[in-house]
């Protein structure tokens, strides 16, 4: 039996070491070991710098919009490494992208708040039916590298959801089994390596070419006696154990495939170190660390999670020893496990997830388990810790009718943060392994960190330091802008601020002082002021003065095209979409909703419609010009062509009607012509005089101004509660996004109530609530209930 070795938890400067001590180590020793500890921990907190530092994900109201429809969304930035809410970031930058033409059709920027973000997009008529990429970006989150984006949500836009059901039925049914295709066989020695005499796990995983698990049964043979049999267990994986030996060959042939391959082994070393893990309970990890040499030597071994180290343990090892650590000051998620030797050069890695139970418990009860139409419903939200104790955590919560969910976009909090963003990839059904349900969910979520390989965590050390130091984008949390003189007055003097506003609150002014180089920055407080922003500078008419502001999300696109999107791949299933037995009545509002009669009034050509801001800079510029027509004050005339523009002329009034002199040449009126005596003729059909028409773009040129975008408004959520007159004569409700509460924070006790009123749609409706607090604790619960009509 090897020796167990237990370790005394220390605290050190930010992080946590763990300290092995043990006869007949010393005190001296064990003073060397906490310089060694600095040394691992401070090498891997340097190049962790080089790692984005905010993480972003997106919750949606639900998984498939028509046309027409209100997209609610909530936007959570998180600390990297903590899982925190960020401050860092003020601006979310988002964007609706249509995944075939991978053009955006919404762009628009969101104030963050504390980390969240309240977010609504409309899904306009225009847009075609098919998948949609909702995609948010912050400046401490999205660089000029190759990195995949993963802070998405996929999301299917339809023009009708009762059609698009009967249309996925349909091609379910028809749809013919495909061909089996070429299978990617891949195969991973804990720890990295096989060793020579020291039996060892090897795990595996099948896929085709689209990365779609495939179940696999085989042989392992060994100088081509065949010497065990292996199979997936899960989603493509699977795991064997056996002893190599460096003087004999190995390979794999894979059963019921039409060409028998042979599969060979990694390569065995004659000499090394084995790193596994013995057991992985809520309070401990164990390991065994093993190596091929009887010689006796000291070995280091760190722990660390999301480029964090909490522990480094130092052990004299001769031939094989157990170490145990423990977990409790240790956070939920991949925790990478790097053996090293006397020079801190990396010998074997395992990469661990621990602490699944360290999460938001979330209980949600309703007052009711069904409802009659346009019925009131309460719910009652508590949240727990681990250890049963109230939390204070920021939630957010979608009810909506399961015809508008996507059951294969298995996305979640908890599978964002504690897998995507961690492991390269993309990953496979991730949220099997945080369903309650799934009773092998620890096992196969170890099988799946199996088969990640030893450079698949985002956080190594070794990924971290070959990543350049990112240089940040031009995304910032303001928006920045330049002055430039094109053609500047003789005595003009110098600007040295100009002035924005919200035209529709055009007294809340603010000055924004110009640098030396004659740049500004729209800051986030300018950014609040409104959706639409006027920037307006104080140049004379001598002047030609440019106002240019950045629009951000051209570096978004720049980048984007060197980019990946790393969304989940969705599970694979054989059942039809459909639930044969719900009714398609009413599903869709534009089933729904229909008028007797529909008015259209065309829109009179030539009339120009403008908001109260722009019409009082129409009527300004007016009175100010008339595109170079006046008026002789002497003979009323305009535009007389015997006085041509003199002192005693005046610009015209709209409305007003005046006389016109013109030539009469060979019968016709010639207007601008040098007068001849006998020859002046008063034209006796001019109309009232009407200015010229002014485009918005002359008038803010005209007044120095030009239009910037500030934050997106925030829109409210309509919830409506009907009292019992309203239940049962009322008019129909077709709403199928019942409630949208993106900002649930419970009390200290923990708890929140809630009331919302269903619709006229007699359907099952599901809830899903997802939240973090302070500590970086996820969590995730749905519900459901179902709606019947009323007698």
């Amino acid at each position: 039996m090897p020796n167990t070795l237990f370790i005394n938890l220390l605290q050190h400067k930010y992080y946590l070491y763990l300290v092995f001590l043990f006869l007949p180590i010393t005190l001296l020793h064990a003073q060397n070991n906490a310089n060694i500890s600095d040394q691992l921990a401070n090498r891997l907190h340097e190049a962790s710098k080089n790692h984005a530092s905010e993480s972003v994900y997106i919750q949606s109201s639900k998984g498939i919009y028509e046309t027409g429809e209100d997209l609610w969304f909530k936007g959570y930035v998180l600390n990297s490494q903590h899982l925190s809410p960020s401050t860092q970031s003020k601006t979310l930058y988002v964007q609706l992208i249509e995944s075939k033409t991978e053009k955006a059709v919404w762009e628009e920027k969101y104030e963050i708040e504390n980390g969240f973000v309240n977010g609504h997009i409309y899904v306009q008529d225009t847009l075609r039916e098919g998948r949609y990429t909702l995609a948010a970006y912050t400046r401490y989150s999205f660089y000029d590298d190759k990195q995949p984006i993963k802070s998405i949500r996929q999301l299917q836009i339809v023009e009708n959801i009762t059609k698009y059901h009967q249309s996925k039925k349909q091609d379910t049914l028809i749809k013919a089994k495909p061909k089996e295709t070429a299978i990617d066989f891949q195969l991973f020695p804990e720890g990295g390596y096989l060793v020579s005499g020291i039996t060892s796990t090897i795990a595996f995983k099948a896929v085709n070419t689209l990365g779609i698990p495939k179940s696999v049964s085989g042989t392992l043979y060994e100088n081509n006696v065949p010497i065990n049999k292996i199979k997936t267990v899960h989603a493509g994986m699977g795991r064997f154990n056996f002893t190599p030996d460096v003087n004999k060959r190995y390979h794999i042939v894979l059963d019921s495939l039409t060409t028998k391959k042979q599969y060979t082994l990694p390569t065995i070393k004659a000499d090394g170190y084995v790193l596994q893990l013995v057991s992985n309970t809520k309070d401990h990890l164990t390991l065994k660390v093993s190596k091929s040499t009887s010689q006796k030597e000291t070995l280091y071994l760190r722990v660390q999670v999301r480029g964090v180290a909490y522990s480094v343990a130092q052990a004299t090892i001769t031939k094989e020893r157990l170490i145990k650590i423990p977990l409790n000051d240790i956070p939920q998620g991949i925790a990478e496990i790097t053996l090293f030797n006397q020079n801190l050069e990396p010998l074997a890695e395992r990469l661990v997830y621990i602490n699944q139970d360290q999460k938001l418990n979330i209980k949600a009860v309703l007052d009711k388990g069904e409802y009659l139409t346009k019925g009131n419903a309460k719910l009652k939200l508590k949240v727990t810790n681990q250890h049963n104790n109230p939390v204070i955590a920021h939630l957010g919560l979608s009810v909506f009718d399961d015809f508008y969910n996507n059951p294969k976009d298995t996305k979640t909090i908890e599978t964002h943060y504690h897998l995507s963003t961690q492991l390269k990839g993309r990953l496979y059904n991730p949220s099997y392994y945080f369903n309650l349900e799934n009773a092998n969910r620890h096992q196969a979520l170890d099988l799946l960190l199996l088969t990640q390989g030893w450079r698949c965590y985002r956080w190594n050390e070794q990924n971290l330091k070959s990543q350049n130091p990112l240089k940040t984008t031009q995304l910032t949390n303001g928006v920045e802008g330049e002055f430039t003189y094109i053609k500047k007055g003789k005595n003009s003097p110098e600007q040295s601020f100009i002035v924005v506003y919200d035209p529709l609150k055009e007294e809340k002014k603010s000055m924004i002082p110009l640098d030396t180089n004659n740049k500004f920055v729209l800051t986030p407080l300018h950014l609040k002021m409104g959706r639409r922003l006027f920037i307006k500078h104080f140049g004379t008419k001598k002047d030609k003065i440019l106002i240019s502001v950045k629009d951000p999300f051209l570096a978004i696109n720049s980048i984007k095209k060197l980019k990946d999107f790393g969304y989940p791949i969705a599970p694979v299933t054989e059942k039809s979409e459909v639930n044969e037995t719900k009714t398609l009545k009413w599903q869709s509002i534009k089933d729904a909703v229909k008028l007797d009669e529909i008015q259209l009034v065309a829109k009179k050509k030539g009339i120009v419609k403008r908001d109260k801001y722009l019409a009082k800079l129409d009527s300004l510029a007016k009175l100010d010009m008339a595109g170079g027509d006046y008026v002789c004050t002497k003979d009323n005339y305009l535009n007389c062509p015997i006085h041509l523009p003199h002192k005693y002329s005046k610009n015209p009034v709209e409305g007003e009607v005046y006389l016109e002199l013109q030539i009469k040449d060979g019968g016709q009126w010639v207007t601008g012509v040098a007068p001849v005596e006998g020859q002046v003729f008063r034209n006796p059909k001019l109309p009232a005089y009407r200015y010229p028409k002014l485009t918005d773009e002359y008038l803010l040129e005209k007044f120095n101004i030009i239009k910037a975008k500030g934050y997106y408004t925030k829109k409210e959520f309509y919830n409506p509660i009907y009292d019992k007159t309203e239940q049962i004569d009322g008019f129909p409700d077709y709403r199928n996004t019942l409630y949208w509460k993106p900002d649930i924070i419970t009390n200290n006790k923990g708890e929140a109530q809630l009331e919302f009123s269903v619709s006229s749609i007699n359907s099952k409706f599901i809830g899903v609530i997802e939240g973090v607090n302070d500590n970086g604790e996820l969590g995730r619960q749905t519900f459901e209930f179902h709606v019947r009509k009323r007698e």
